[in-house]
């Protein structure tokens, strides 16, 4: 959509210039691309018009103030909030993470589930791991159902993509880190029976297929997680938010 000149601007609705408002803090707050410094533009050039407060400018704002501004506009329309965007916030999220990332990072690679990709970024948080990698197909952080799965997350974790898988293993062996594989087996150790290394990169496989054979040659470590059921595996990223919660219980502070 064109932007309004100043005359047609100040001549339209009440809710419409509420809504025009919105639209442009959505693309803000979710970072839609080329459109963001636009949208910045034009909502700050609205505003001039509006002369609105300075507790409705943009200047300041943080994430989380962001989000209630678009609050206030999509009420001043008529409008309840879309999923998307709010999304983006949850009550409780804090400021700073309560403790210090440990050195274990996430190859995410050929995940066809971008709600598996935005839940293991969620994970990756909250239990406090260093950063996640992308390759292959594996979603993006910008993707819409990733977003909705790491609940504002893909904000602040470090998520880098990769061309090739074997150039993050190579980083990573270069700099000190075990290659971990998290799959399925009966000749795989378990995750309640290993030693965790000082520094690890996970591996994690495709749903349908697990780890590639040639990025499973690449691990120095591999663990399972057994199962007291009849399945023989589970979901990926909850099977990667257990080994989390395992590392940071053995590796995290004891204090």
């Amino acid at each position: 959509m064109a932007m309004f000149s100043e005359k047609k601007f100040l001549a339209t609705k009440e809710t419409s210039k509420a809504k025009r408002m919105a639209e442009l803090l959505r693309v803000i707050i979710l970072q839609l691309g080329d459109d963001v410094p636009r949208a910045k533009r034009e909502f700050e050039t609205y505003a001039e018009w509006m002369k609105l407060p300075e507790s409705e400018r943009l200047t300041g704002k943080n994430q989380a103030q962001m989000i209630d501004l678009y609050k206030t506009f999509r009420t001043r329309a008529g409008l309840g909030f879309e999923r998307d965007v709010y999304l983006e916030q949850e009550p409780g999220d804090r400021e700073v993470a309560n403790e210090a990332p440990l050195p274990f990072a996430v190859l995410v690679h050929n995940l066809r589930s971008a709600f598996n990709v935005g839940s293991i970024i969620r994970s990756t948080d909250c239990f406090g791991l260093e950063g996640v990698h992308l390759s292959g197909y594996s979603c993006g952080p910008d993707h819409v159902t990733v977003k909705s799965a790491a609940r504002g997350c893909q904000e602040w974790i470090p998520i880098k993509r990769w061309e090739s898988p074997f150039d993050c293993v190579k980083w990573h062996k270069e700099n000190g880190y075990e290659i971990i594989a998290l799959e399925t087996g009966e000749d795989i150790p378990s995750i309640n029976e290993v030693k965790w290394p000082e520094k690890g990169l996970i591996i994690l496989g495709n749903e349908e297929l697990g780890i590639a054979p040639e990025l499973m040659a690449e691990a120095t470590m591999k663990v399972t997680i057994p199962m007291a059921g009849r399945k023989a595996s589970m979901n990926v990223a909850g099977a990667y938010a257990i080994m989390c919660f395992k590392i940071r219980s053995d590796c995290g502070p004891t204090t």
